[in-house]
């Protein structure tokens, strides 16, 4: 969403642009597309952002969208995504939202329930991933074969990471990319990423405050609304075993 801030004045040009929001603070370019969305990436690809060849990674949970809309047999790409528990995510979730006022789903009300409430009552998640995965809508019935083709989906095209491993997911993700982790500005980035930022301390404080047993009142009460999502997860943490000693060899024969 950096890309159509207003503020730099770069959202409504056709072309797409790179360029440098924080010069002197960061070297991190941005091209002027929104990616979080279907109708961004709908415009980014009438834009020709993957042809143009000035972006070396795109950001979006509409994963089958921009698979779909942004690459062809000339211009592929790797798939890279950090997955969490679905019923840790959705704690996660409940705690945030009614604190966090700087976001647009802000839920002020929820602080008037406990979490048990929220997941009988007012949690309307079910299966989300195992739905996003297969291009079904929110309100859509998931089934074992969605689940199935989701599993497909993981092993063939994702490089998987957990948030329960994030040091070593970030590794994998940084060799698979070619980033450098020797350079110093990068190893600081790194640092910051996975112990420093904002999102790796409220996970930090999510796991010590708000942690839900498992087998718990309120674990099954989210468990049996994402049950397809559990089994996915469960899947993604072999994938994740599974892919070290590939990712590993891969890295030493580029050494």
């Amino acid at each position: 969403q950096v890309g159509v801030d207003p503020k730099f004045n770069y959202q409504d040009k056709n072309e797409v642009i790179a360029f440098h929001p924080w010069p002197g603070i960061s070297r991190a370019s941005y091209v002027n597309v929104d990616t979080s969305s279907k109708p961004g990436l709908n415009r980014a690809r009438k834009m020709g952002l993957v042809p143009s060849g000035l972006v070396d990674l795109i950001i979006t949970s509409e994963v089958s969208h921009a698979v779909e809309n942004l690459f062809d047999e000339s211009h592929k790409g790797h798939i890279l995504a950090l997955f969490r528990h679905p019923v840790d995510r959705l704690v996660s979730k409940f705690f945030y939202l009614r604190e966090a006022t700087w976001e647009p789903q802000y839920r002020p009300q929820w602080k008037n329930i406990n979490i048990l409430e929220f997941a009988k009552n007012k949690n309307r998640e079910n299966n989300y991933v195992v739905k996003k995965l297969t291009g079904l809508r929110v309100n859509d019935m998931a089934t074992e074969e969605d689940l199935r083709i989701a599993m497909r989906t993981i092993k063939m095209r994702f490089v998987v990471g957990l948030l329960d491993e994030m040091e070593e997911s970030v590794r994998r993700f940084n060799v698979v990319m070619g980033i450098d982790e020797t350079d110093k500005e990068n190893r600081e980035c790194i640092n910051h990423l996975v112990h420093d930022s904002i999102g790796a301390k409220n996970y930090n404080s999510d796991a010590r405050l708000h942690k839900v047993e498992p087998g718990s009142t309120v674990w099954n009460a989210f468990a049996r609304r994402n049950e397809l999502d559990i089994k996915l997860y469960l899947f993604i943490v072999d994938v994740f075993g599974q892919q070290k000693e590939i990712i590993d060899s891969y890295e030493s024969s580029i050494h």
